[in-house]
């Protein structure tokens, strides 16, 4: 079923039609990347409005709904709406700008938007269970990803700086068939890795340090997101220990993963045994997030999200723990829930890697 006619059919009985024009949700529903268009949907009918830069690969690609080049966009709504009889617009509360819903207002006089949180919800609900043709491109651009830091292993040696790093990773996995780089990639060494999302900067690699890297590929518009922390030359017996510490952390998360687990118990089963381990306080961040056409979605684990697993749901598992201005040690995986629990994307190793 086409995204938009699963939309369609989700829309519930109170939502006449929907208008969404971030970028993430245009791509969604209909497979095409671009800076700027407009979705128009109703229970029935369904456009893309979109300007002349973008129209003729939007005629070649959209096949889901009726492409229409934008003129003047919101006689243009407000025309279709019309046509169809349709009084109310819900647009997402949470991307909406009030100078936009205020254009919208002035623009559509005699149609009531709808900005309750009604179309975000939907759309979260619609975009956090993957079907197996998504499933099939993170596990390509994952598998783009494990093999990037195959490279990089062979790579980082005392001398290069993060930036050298993260050049060769973005480098590498370009050359290996990733859409693009989907975010800033994270390179931290030495002290700066006890910062959480450091960074690359000129700062060289000595002997000794922690090299943490938190990077993905992105194949057919979904993305990849790994980390792994890797040691140059040697280690001392309390880097072991914090390594093998979120290493269990992550393990114990994997044994409350399964269809009907809630999101906070999975946070707490790596956070407290992180945090018996003496380490409370140097772990604050979220033990993960879904991923899908961006990199942070919905839902998450963390210590308030109560939300229930179901099948579909591709997430991330990444406990860490950072000693401030010493070095930090993240690892992260990306799973997919299942019938029967889970099935890990991420096949890259995490045994202990002394470069």
């Amino acid at each position: 079923m086409n995204k938009i006619t699963r939309l369609q059919q989700a829309m519930p009985a109170s939502m006449q039609a929907i208008v969404l024009r971030d970028g993430a949700n245009r791509f969604y529903l209909t497979g095409m990347k671009s800076s700027a268009g407009t979705v128009l949907a109703t229970r029935n009918k369904a456009w893309l409005i979109i300007d002349f830069r973008y129209l003729e690969e939007a005629e070649n690609k959209v096949k889901n709904c009726t492409v229409l080049e934008e003129k003047n966009l919101y006689a243009q709504i407000k025309t279709l709406l019309e046509a169809e009889q349709i009084t109310s617009l819900s647009v997402h509360a949470g991307l909406v700008s009030l100078e936009e819903f205020r254009k919208l207002q002035a623009g559509l006089p005699g149609i009531t938007l709808d900005g309750s949180e009604a179309l975000s919800t939907l759309m979260d609900t619609l975009r956090r269970e993957k079907d197996e043709d998504e499933i099939a491109c993170h596990r390509k651009a994952q598998q783009i990803t494990d093999h990037t830091f195959s490279h990089i292993c062979g790579y980082i040696r005392p001398g290069v700086t993060e930036t050298d790093i993260a050049r060769e990773i973005g480098v590498t996995l370009t050359a290996l068939g990733s859409d693009d780089k989907n975010f800033n990639f994270i390179v931290a060494s030495g002290p700066n890795s006890s910062l959480p999302h450091g960074f690359a900067t000129n700062r060289l690699v000595r002997k000794g340090d922690f090299v943490t890297m938190d990077f993905g590929a992105v194949y057919g518009g979904y993305l990849a997101d790994m980390t792994r922390t890797v040691a140059v030359g040697s280690v001392s017996d309390e880097q072991r220990r914090v390594y093998e510490t979120v290493k269990e952390a992550q393990k114990r998360a994997f044994d409350k993963i399964r269809p009907g687990a809630i999101c906070r118990e999975v946070d707490a089963a790596a956070r407290d045994y992180i945090y018996q381990q003496g380490y409370e306080g140097c772990f604050s961040h979220g033990l993960g997030h879904s991923v899908g056409v961006e990199v942070h979605e919905n839902p998450r684990f963390n210590e308030i999200c109560t939300d229930r697993l179901i099948p579909g749901i591709v997430i991330t598992v990444e406990p860490g723990i950072y000693l401030k201005k010493r070095f930090g040690v993240r690892i992260e995986d990306m799973i997919v829930v299942r019938e029967n629990g889970f099935e890990n994307l991420t096949k890259s190793p995490k045994d202990l890697i002394i470069l």
